[in-house]
């Protein structure tokens, strides 16, 4: 058991149980330790089960982490904790729509089924891979929608079309739209037309965002009583913005063959990721939610007495719309919108932002043909977490005037708004923090610089010990900074750990794999062969020779057979980086998802080649733990 003592904003969190609650609860501010805490309190004092309280948050680490510090801070038997619903709220649909929802398909019209051997396809690659399938087979059969395929710069787009209506819970059916949802496809114009207007603002130097972005249409086939990009747009090198009668005139239009269009797409669309036996995070959230609208009885039975949510401000709409479904009124929600990071998810901000206005509104939604959300939304307890226990206060400080500064070149802030929507925070902190600033055309060298500068030095201390390369962190705006300075560091002896998503197919070890999956699968071609010689040490008049004559190193074809006796991609990739010396988290990273994209979803070298191409494309990330070997 802890022996910490909460603070009184901690403390009325912890001590309130009944009703429904908005935390703000910054970085820095106790956050997990209260919600950990507020757990307990209500399983110790209300004489209610594990099964009885429902904790969500994002990630699975997230939901562990939970688990862990809850099991140690209660006298519970940690074996029904250890089942306790504390999880993601995917992990929560995936439960749902397993126990419950074999059926759920045919609720919207879809004649098949949801097993339990249904994949969830995460990786976005592979998705867009299976929609481009899909979609060239829709372009096929409905040579109608003719006109829509001209206008579209990339087919991926309607695959984000797509999930974005899936994260507000609009669904189609086999005939129209699920509970009448189509009315959301209207849009609303004030908000249309207060969007349009600020992309379409220009400092006078650059042209507005909505006039670079409307830049490739006109280079399409368009009918011929479509405007002109000098219509819209404006002289070339001249006009910097819109011409917004067209953006007006663009809402107003009649939508009716371009609503059918996206319900068509979306429609079938589900109904071949059925037959794939494969459904999205979307989807899968989407089931869930018709499930509980549609089934009584199950939502009945599923319901929470008390629903936690922590990271509230990476909500989307389907999902509190299902934490309300899930609950009997007792809702405690956790977050902060300045942390608000997934947008990439379709994470709503303004589900914390106007969060009464939200309950009000989906309450309505939800109860617009039956009473399903049968409490009480309108008295809702804020409470702020304001004591840090993280930074000093110069640190905090300074944080608030980073949040009103531009992002980039000709952007402009309302300070006074951004400011009246901040908490601040008070350092728990007695000691200070020094802040400075410096510009330097050489970036990554003056930071490496710095590093130097701080480390065994006795100006720089921390608890009076002076400093290691391990206390010290650098935080870039960019993966691609972080990478080069990590680079860079190794030519200076400097150790760096570079922590969080990168680029893995466009590193080293992946585009000697690549080069050599290519020799093996273009054998009678020349792919590959450049970058391996290049790597060998050869110049480019001798690559272009030996390329020509192929006239191939002996080691290499005999390297090339050795390939060839794998079975599994896994044992190209180990042979290919012990050829090359390379043992680093880059290369087990690489092994691992190329293994386990071969098993799910891939049946040859030409697949997998293709999956590298396109992750490079993409700019696909993935998590590497690099910091135990050495990277190369």
């Amino acid at each position: 058991m802890t022996d910490f003592s909460p603070n009184d904003e901690q403390q009325n969190l912890i001590n309130g149980h009944e009703g429904i609650y908005k935390v703000d609860a910054g970085a820095g501010t106790g956050k997990t330790f209260t919600v950990t805490m507020r757990y307990s309190d209500i399983l110790e004092k209300k004489d209610v089960d594990p099964d009885d309280l429902l904790l969500l948050t994002f990630t699975n680490n997230a939901a562990e982490e939970m688990k862990e510090r809850i099991i140690s801070e209660c006298d519970y038997d940690s074996r029904e904790l250890r089942d306790a619903p504390i999880s993601t709220f995917h992990s929560l649909a995936k439960k749902m729509v397993n126990e419950n929802g074999f059926e759920i398909p045919e609720m919207i019209g879809i004649d098949d089924s949801i097993a339990s051997s249904t994949r969830l396809i995460e990786n976005e690659v592979l998705e867009k891979q299976e929609f481009r399938n899909f979609i060239n087979q829709f372009i096929s059969e409905n040579p109608r929608y003719n006109s829509f395929y001209r206008a579209l710069y990339d087919y991926s787009e309607l695959l984000g079309l797509i999930k974005s209506l899936a994260a507000k819970g609009i669904v189609p059916e086999q005939e129209g739209w699920y509970r009448n949802t189509e009315e959301h496809l209207e849009g609303d114009f004030e908000q249309y037309w207060e969007k349009v207007q600020k992309l379409n603002e220009t400092d006078g130097s650059k042209s507005s965002e909505l006039r670079s972005r409307t830049g490739g249409i006109f280079n399409k086939c368009l009918d011929e009583d479509a405007p002109s990009g000098t219509d819209v747009r404006g002289q070339p090198y001249v006009d910097k913005q819109i011409n917004t009668e067209y953006a007006e005139k663009a809402f107003k239009e009649d939508r009716e063959e371009l609503k059918q269009f996206v319900h068509d797409v979306y429609y079938e669309y589900i109904r071949y990721s059925l037959s794939r036996n494969f459904l999205n995070f979307n989807f899968l959230l989407v089931f869930a939610y018709i499930l509980l609208c549609e089934e009584d009885s199950v939502r009945d039975e599923l319901k929470y007495e008390y629903t936690m949510i922590d990271e509230f401000q990476d909500t989307n709409e389907i999902q509190l719309k299902i934490a309300m479904l899930l609950s009997q009124g007792n809702i405690c929600t956790v977050g902060d919108w300045k942390q608000s990071i997934y947008s990439f998810q379709y994470a709503e901000v303004e589900n914390i932002q106007n969060f009464e206005e939200r309950l009000d509104k989906y309450k309505g939604e939800l109860n617009k043909d039956e009473e399903r959300v049968d409490f009480d939304v309108s008295n809702v307890e804020e409470i702020n977490l304001e004591q840090n226990y993280r930074s000093t206060q110069e640190i905090l400080d300074f944080s608030e005037i980073s949040l009103t500064l531009p992002g980039k070149d000709g952007e402009s802030i309302d300070e006074e708004e951004v400011l009246n929507q901040i908490t601040s925070l008070k350092s728990n902190k007695d000691e200070s923090s020094g802040i400075e600033a410096f510009q330097s055309d050489e970036e990554v060298e003056a930071v490496l610089h710095k590093i130097q500068k701080a480390v065994d030095n006795e100006e720089y201390t921390s608890d009076g010990e002076k400093l290691d390369y391990g206390d010290i962190a650098v935080l870039t705006r960019s993966r691609k900074f972080g990478l080069d300075l990590q680079e860079k560091a190794r030519e200076y002896n400097i150790p760096v750990a570079f922590e969080g998503g990168v680029e893995l197919f466009t590193t080293r070890p992946s585009i000697l794999l690549l080069a050599w999956l290519r020799v093996l699968n273009y054998r009678e071609s020349k792919k590959g062969w450049a970058v391996i010689l290049e790597d060998a040490g050869y110049n480019i008049e001798e690559i272009r020779h030996i390329v020509e004559e192929q006239d191939y190193p002996e080691n290499m074809l005999e390297f090339r057979e050795e390939l060839e006796s794998e079975d599994y991609i896994s044992g190209v990739s180990r042979k290919v980086f012990e050829r090359y010396g390379i043992e680093n988290g880059f290369s087990d990273k690489i092994t691992e998802v190329l293994q386990d994209t071969f098993d799910s979803s891939y049946k040859n070298t030409g697949d997998l080649i293709r999956f590298i191409e396109e992750s490079i494309e993409e700019g696909a990330t993935h998590k590497v733990d690099n910091s135990s070997k050495k990277t190369q």
